[in-house]
């Protein structure tokens, strides 16, 4: 029996992902069955299992995916010439333009906010993502505390925290009313928001 390639299981991966954001964004984590993704994706029950052994492992690599595909795209647009404002306007559009492009996984994984009390996996990574966001954030602060753009009283933790609260409740708006949400405006009153006041 010949073996399949690694591109070939990369896409077969990608199939049962993409077939799992459909389902699960159409009835919920819960109401969502193996027997739904089995037949969204035409496979069989063993091929999807071969993949993911679970419901649940299928949503932590959904979730997974995820932010892999957030953080490429903002590397993608850092550069060694950008400000701290700069960069902060970067975060706040390129996590705009991938809540648009992905609106079905965004919607999905808002849901996992909750579902973190269930799945104790879930809870730690995102325990752990929330920690890496809020350092880097906090660091990407206090350089525009240090180059002199933002306010030197800032409560930095405080301030990184009501960052990340903003981002996630305008997700929760942009999918209530879709393109209610100018991404670049946004980004833009926030930084207006916290430079130093001339």
């Amino acid at each position: 029996m010949p073996k399949t390639s690694a591109a070939a299981k990369e896409a077969r991966r990608t199939q049962i992902l993409d077939a799992a954001v459909r389902c699960f964004a159409r009835t919920g984590y819960y109401a969502t069955t193996i027997e739904d993704v089995v037949r969204e994706t035409g496979l069989s029950r063993g091929a999807l299992y071969l993949y993911f052994p679970s419901k649940e492992a299928l949503y932590l690599a959904i979730s997974e995916r995820w932010n892999c595909g957030l953080e490429s795209a903002i590397r993608a647009r850092l550069t060694p010439d950008l400000t701290p404002a700069e960069i902060l306007c970067v975060l706040i559009e390129v996590n705009g333009e991938h809540v648009q492009a992905e609106s079905d996984a965004c919607r999905v994984l808002m849901e996992g906010w909750n579902l973190g009390f269930n799945i104790p996996t879930l809870a730690e990574r995102s325990r752990q993502r929330q920690a890496r966001s809020l350092s880097a954030l906090c660091r990407l602060l206090q350089a525009g505390i240090n180059a002199g753009e933002f306010c030197p009283d800032m409560a930095v933790e405080a301030q990184a925290r009501i960052l990340m609260a903003t981002l996630h409740g305008l997700m929760v708006q942009w999918h209530r009313q879709p393109g209610s949400v100018d991404w670049q405006r946004i980004a833009e009153e926030v930084v207006r928001g916290l430079r130093v006041s001339s």
